[in-house]
């Protein structure tokens, strides 16, 4: 079986006053350097793009993400950038892959730079308003389902020249690998004040951190509070931040007195709890 690759290139075209380019709608699928594509980890420059060699050009191009780990269905922010270039037109297109070189998770468009509805969201790619830019940003959604191993962006970038051909541009291509991030399991709870003295209908903050036995802060976890008197009302619940921290409001009522507020989250089957005490004035 013959492999055909199609290039990756503007063809640029003068009429009257405006300029019509030929691959500036997007790039064909499967031309982002992954090894596994019909063009392979040349994005088709020995058949194509022939005038250099892949990243021969002194400018840069680069994957960038937000972290080195990801939760399953989390939407984070890809940007793709050419810098010291010298040139007016750009292009990308990206994909990602796991282990197995299976496509994986979902691409998304954050403005009229970039596109990804023709490729079934499998790939991102510039559109013909994007060719005028040097840097784009889209979203992906990693997959909720358990895949193989890391997941490894591939991307492709085309410095071109704008002579009409595929001559005299050159090709990039850059990856970059994220992993799943290990779930951390609630070991300790924290209350920050540990006791509370508040004025009849004044209401105060405290600050509830979730860590796990590696004293690793908990991310993204529900932690619960409940007034055993009803002295006091507070939150229901609230999410830890990245710092394992969630912050609940504690209101006093209209009479002196004392009350207990039990704070609790889960650690698999168990729960685990906290109590500070309140002291209304």
């Amino acid at each position: 079986m013959i492999k055909k690759c199609f290039c990756f290139v503007f063809a640029v075209v003068l009429i009257g006053s405006k300029l019509v380019f030929g691959f500036s709608g997007g790039p064909p699928a499967e031309r982002t350097g992954n090894p596994g594509e019909i063009c392979g980890d040349d994005t088709c420059a020995s058949t194509c793009h022939t005038s250099f060699a892949v990243n021969a050009g002194s400018a840069q191009f680069s994957i960038s993400l937000p972290s080195s780990e990801y939760k399953p269905g989390q939407t984070l922010d890809i940007t793709i950038e050419f810098t010291n270039t010298s040139t007016a037109i750009h292009g990308f297109e990206i994909t990602a892959v796991d282990a197995s070189n299976n496509k994986v998770g979902t691409f998304a468009s954050k403005d009229d730079t970039a596109q990804t509805a023709p490729y079934d969201n499998l790939y991102a790619a510039h559109t013909k308003v994007g060719t005028g830019e040097s840097q784009w940003t889209v979203q992906w959604t990693a997959p909720t389902v358990s895949v193989s191993g890391p997941i490894t962006f591939y991307a492709a970038g085309n410095e071109a020249n704008g002579n009409s051909a595929s001559s005299g541009d050159y090709i990039y291509t850059d990856t970059a690998t994220i992993s799943l991030a290990t779930e951390c399991v609630p070991s300790t709870l924290k209350i920050k004040p540990k006791k509370v003295v508040l004025k009849r209908g004044k209401s105060t903050d405290v600050t509830v951190t979730v860590k796990s036995e590696n004293n690793e802060p908990c991310a993204n976890h529900t932690v619960y509070a409940s007034a055993v008197n009803k002295k006091v009302s507070v939150d229901e619940s609230a999410e830890t931040n990245e710092n394992g921290k969630a912050k609940f409001t504690i209101t006093a009522g209209d009479e002196k007195g004392k009350d207990v507020i039990t704070f609790r989250t889960q650690n698999n089957d168990t729960e685990i709890t906290k109590d500070i005490n309140v002291i209304i004035k």
